[in-house]
């Protein structure tokens, strides 16, 4: 049997919940899997004068889920007044002028080889459609949580990344691990799948954390009742299914199921995937390097899947268990504590470690490293609340001058003091760099098209 995991996060508004889509024997009932629309993008004529315009191959968002405060971690504000300075000290780094956190020593090594964008601004306040807004560069039709992510949303970079990629790879082309997003009432979070370009472009979805000793990938897993023969049979059966009855293969609700399934068994079949996703292969001095906990094992796994050209992973914040309570960057409540003793350091050496391999391997030069979330925290209160008029975020690799800083926020990291950079110039760096024209059209169910991006490309580049 053919399994398709689903299980989530969930931040200040959601509850965790795994519920389980079983494709059962390929058979028909299989057919009323969510809508997987055949729609292909087109692209547009656009030229660009960048010397770093396609000069990533592949690209790792770390989507640090919750929003981490901008004064705590990459904009510390030493000078400002005391209701508004982080508890935390600026250290100097690699790279000449620019200071961060006290609590990131390894990553402060590497700040030669990053460029950090301390000006980013929206007016979402809300986790579910900020993280829309960020994810795809459109803001969502609506601005609250707890609401269902549907295919009217706009796709994520990832999706549109894949819905670009002719050529048929046994590998996925965007991989999300090792958790999803949900709202407290079990709705996925908009933003992270291909929404309105159909299921056949979601991601590849690793819901599993790597540093467990039982870790797998269950859709590369083949079920024990199920031989390579008889999913051989029942594959034809499905595509005699959909030569003798095109008016059920192919109504709305199912358009693309073909493709998805085709793709299912390429997976299952493929040496190459199989390899990829095998952490067993690296040694254990190397996993220890990394951390043994699900971010850094994640981040190891990327670099494995980087290694195999996927063109887009994002590896999306898990939640760590300590005392019984989860621990994320939405922190409402001793914040100063928990980015001191549980966050950074669980973010600090895996990511240096992961920059560190890449550049060793000669990937960093075509990799493309985000580091992003929905938004910062507020000016005060051990900057407890959500903030969405400013936040930092930052790239790496790809050709991107390192030891950089583009744009600035006021006295007290509250609003951008210069330079102001939208969640559509975010998507519009992203895109120009892996070499898509930013007047590239995506089209909607009803036909609309909608440009890959609206923004414009930050001055990093």
């Amino acid at each position: 049997m053919l399994r398709l995991t689903t299980s989530g996060q969930h931040f200040c508004d959601g509850i965790r919940r795994r519920d389980w889509l079983r494709l059962g024997a390929l058979s028909p009932l299989a057919l009323h899997a969510p809508s997987l629309l055949a729609r292909r993008a087109e692209s547009g004529s656009h030229t660009t004068g960048s010397s770093l315009f396609g000069r990533a191959k592949q690209c790792v968002i770390l989507w640090m889920g919750g929003g981490p405060a901008q004064q705590d971690t990459f904009d510390l504000k030493p000078g400002a007044p005391a209701e508004y300075r982080s508890a935390f000290r600026p250290i100097e780094t690699s790279a000449r002028g620019i200071q961060i956190c006290e609590h990131f020593p390894h990553l402060a090594k590497h700040m030669d080889r990053i460029a950090l964008v301390r000006s980013v601004t929206h007016t979402d306040n809300n986790h579910s459609t900020a993280a829309h807004w960020m994810s795809t560069g459109y803001a969502h039709r609506i601005s609250q949580e707890n609401f269902i992510a549907s295919r009217r949303d706009h796709p994520h970079i990832g999706s549109v990344v894949a819905s670009l990629r002719s050529e048929r790879s046994a590998l996925p082309n965007y991989v999300n691990l090792p958790e999803r997003s949900h709202n407290d009432n079990g709705a996925l979070t908009p933003g992270q799948d291909a929404g309105f370009l159909g299921g056949q472009f979601d991601p590849f979805w690793i819901e599993a954390h790597p540093h467990e000793s039982n870790f797998e990938v269950p859709s590369l897993q083949l079920d024990d009742r199920v031989s390579q023969a008889r999913l051989r049979e029942r594959s034809g059966l499905l595509k005699m299914l959909n030569v003798d009855q095109p008016s059920l293969a192919w109504t709305h609700d199912v358009a693309g199921t073909d493709l998805f399934f085709d793709q299912a068994l390429d997976l299952l079949n493929s040496k190459e995937a199989h390899q990829a996703f095998d952490l067993r292969q690296e040694n254990d001095a190397t996993r220890q390097r990394y951390g043994d906990w699900a971010f850094g094992q994640s981040l190891l796994l990327t670099r494995r899947l980087v290694e195999a050209g996927i063109p887009l992973v994002t590896v999306s914040w898990p939640r760590h268990k300590t005392n019984s309570i989860f621990k994320h960057w939405d922190t409402h409540s001793d914040g100063f504590n928990v980015l001191k003793n549980q966050l950074i350091p669980w973010a600090d050496r895996p990511v240096a470690v992961f920059l560190e391999e890449l550049d060793q391997r000669g990937l960093l030069d075509e990799t493309l490293v985000v580091w992003m979330s929905e938004f910062g925290r507020s000016p005060t209160g051990q900057h407890s609340g959500h903030w969405a008029p400013v936040n930092t975020i930052w790239f790496a690799g790809a050709g991107i001058q390192g030891g950089q800083v583009y744009g600035a926020s006021d006295k007290v990291a509250a609003y951008p003091a210069e330079n102001p950079v939208t969640p559509a110039d975010v998507t519009a760096t992203i895109f120009h760099l892996l070499g898509i024209p930013l007047r590239t059209e995506i089209r909607d169910v009803i036909d609309r098209p909608f440009p890959v991006s609206q923004g414009k490309v930050i001055g990093i580049v």
